[in-house]
This record gives structure tokens, sequence and C-alpha cells, in this order.
């Protein structure tokens, strides 16, 4: 296959409705459009979820490493290109460009998915599928996914027990509800005052309904770190790089 089947574009125009309370685009949308770019190019490729369902397995999202310049504001166009850059029977690494208007890059993305079996809800091995697939050795200039472990120090604990709104068709909380639930652990002063550069989430289980979990927060290093509990078990963890808003954070509100 020739590289313009190697990669996928999406275009998207930002409305005020989609930013936050900063005039920003939102980390959870962010982190939706890069899904929904990631499963327009499986499904261009005939490993989407028409595809992989016919066998009783689906892509669930395992890591995901987002590093921005800047955020777009309101009525601002960008864009995203993504591509795999390895995949096997078991897992995929799949990195995404995410541009301005003009085409250059304000951030990228890692991505690493894998298969599930919807019956077990343990690891499938994706077979045929995994063959003969395009890859591109594209620049993708950040980091992949950093070791996270919360040290015993200045801990914020806080639950919450899982809703309606917080699943998805898999009928398991959503990627997005769980980055909604660590950004509500902060105040809005902390949004005025600080631009995330860099966020990173890994997950370990899954979560259902009527679930009451643990999180866990630890500001006290150059980075805040967070380990979602439900027992002695854990669900995900993840990173937060924030960094203190100059004049050119701010949106034209204008």
């Amino acid at each position: 296959m020739n590289m313009k089947q190697a990669t996928y574009s999406h275009h998207w125009f930002l409305t005020a409705g989609e930013c936050d309370a900063t005039g920003r685009m939102p980390l959870t949308l962010l982190g939706e459009r890069i899904i929904e770019v990631a499963t327009e190019h499986a499904n261009a490729l005939g490993i989407g979820y028409a595809n992989l369902v016919t066998r009783g397995i689906g892509w669930v999202l395992s890591r995901l490493s987002i590093e921005m310049t800047s955020w777009p504001g309101i009525n601002d166009t960008y864009s995203m290109t993504t591509w795999i850059e390895t995949i096997n029977h078991r897992f995929s690494e799949r990195n995404v460009m995410i541009a301005d208007a003009s085409g250059s890059p304000i951030g990228y993305a890692r991505t690493v998915w894998a298969p599930i079996d919807f019956k077990t809800r343990g690891l499938a091995d994706l077979g045929p599928f995994s063959e003969g697939l395009p890859t591109a050795d594209l620049p993708c200039p950040i980091e992949r996914f950093p070791r996270i472990r919360l040290g015993g120090g200045n801990l914020v604990r806080s639950e919450y027990t899982f809703k309606y709104c917080d699943l998805d068709f898999n009928r398991h909380v959503n990627t997005v509800r769980y980055i909604s639930l660590l950004l509500n652990q902060w105040p809005l002063q902390h949004f005025d005052a600080y631009c995330l550069r860099r966020f990173d989430i890994g997950f370990a289980r899954e979560c259902y309904f009527g679930q009451t979990v643990s999180l866990l927060r630890d500001d006290s290093g150059g980075a805040s770190l967070c380990e979602l509990q439900r027992g002695a078990d854990k669900v995900l963890s993840a990173r937060f790089v924030w960094e203190e808003k100059s004049a050119g954070d701010e949106p034209d509100r204008d």
C-alpha cells in the first residue's frame, strides 16, 4: 500500500460550545477526537468494529500520551493525521499529529490499542487482521508512556460512583469519562493559572455501572500523578504536566 493509505487525516472547526471555561479546546474533546480519527482510519483499513465484531473482538485503548505546544481556541480550524507505527497480533501502536489551520504541528499523541474478547473481556488475538497493514515511519517527537508511581506523601483522596452517562456501548466506563473525572479534581482557578502541556493515561482494568472507585492524587512533584483504585485493584494511572500560563496562552475573546 502507498503512503496515502498508510495515513489518514480529518479537519474540524472548534465552536464556542465545544470549548472549556478558559476558551480553549478541552482535553476531553481532544481525547475524543483522537479516538475518532483512529476509528475512521481503522474502518478504512478494514480493521474497524464492523470487521472485528465478526470474530467477537474489538479495540480498546490501553495507553494514551499527549503533548501540546498550544491549544485551539474558539473558531479555530484544526486537523489530525494518524498512522500505525507498529502492529502485531496483540496490540497496535498508533500515532497522531495535531495541526493548526496552516498545517503546522501544535501537538502529538501516542496511543496503544489492544483487541479485547467481548465474551471473556480478556485480550484477544487479531490473527489475520494484523497482516499486510500499512505502517508509516513518520516523526512523533514525544516520549512513550512513562512509568507512573505515586509517592507515599501528600496524597489527596476522593471517591466516585460511576453512573449511566459514564458508560459506552460496551457498557464499561468510557475513556473520556475517566479523563473528566480526573480533571474535576482541581478548582477552576487552577486552569486559569496553568496550561496542560503533557498528559498520560494507562488503563489496567475496566469499570462498570454502580462501581465505586477511589482517586488518589499527588501534586507534590513536578507533575500531578493520579491513580484510580477499585478496592485493592488499580484501574488506571495518569500524569498531568502543567505549565504556568503566559499571555500567549490566553484566547482572543473579541
